[in-house]
C-alpha cells in the first residue's frame, strides 16, 4: 500500500507507505498504530485533522481539506491491511504476475486506477507508476 496526500502551503504531506505512516516529518510503524480518523473537517476551513493513536497518545495531523477523499481512500486501504483483506485499488497493486496470481485481472485494476485519476484521487505520475507495474513495463 503507498498513498501520498500531498501537502499545501505549510501543512506537509502524509504518506501511507508499505508498513509504516509518515507524518509531521515522523515515521509511524503501522503495528504501533490503534487508531487513525479524521475528527475535524470543517466547511469552510482549508484544512481538516487527522488523529493518530498511538502508545497510548493522540497526534493531531494537519491536512490540506482539500485533499480529504483522498485521505478517506488511504483510510480504508489501511483498515483494509489491518483486518488482512487485500486491496487492489490501493497504490501498490502488484506486478501483473502478482495481480493474476491473486485471481485480479490487472486491466480491471488499470480501469479502477483510471477512475481513481479520474476522480482526483490519485495522480497522474501514481497512475503511471501503476500501471507500469501492473502491465509489467
Amino acid at each position: 500500500m503507498y498513498h501520498e496526500i500531498e501537502g499545501q502551503l505549510s501543512i506537509e504531506p502524509i504518506i501511507f507507505d508499505e508498513d509504516e505512516l509518515i507524518a509531521r516529518g515522523h515515521h509511524y510503524p503501522y503495528t504501533e498504530i490503534e487508531s487513525l480518523e479524521i475528527t475535524s473537517s470543517q466547511l469552510f476551513s482549508p484544512y481538516g485533522i487527522l488523529t493518530l493513536r498511538t502508545g497510548g497518545r493522540e497526534i493531531p495531523v494537519p491536512f490540506a481539506r482539500s485533499r480529504k477523499s483522498k485521505l478517506e481512500l488511504a483510510l480504508r486501504e489501511f483498515e483494509k491491511m489491518r483486518k488482512g483483506e487485500s486491496s487492489p485499488a490501493g497504490a501498490a497493486p502488484g506486478d501483473h504476475a502478482a495481480a493474476s496470481a491473486a485471481g485480479m485481472d490487472p486491466y480491471e485494476e488499470l480501469k479502477k486506477l483510471k477512475e481513481l485519476l479520474d476522480l482526483d484521487i490519485i495522480t497522474k505520475e501514481e497512475f503511471d507508476a501503476k500501471k507500469k507495474k501492473l502491465l509489467d513495463l
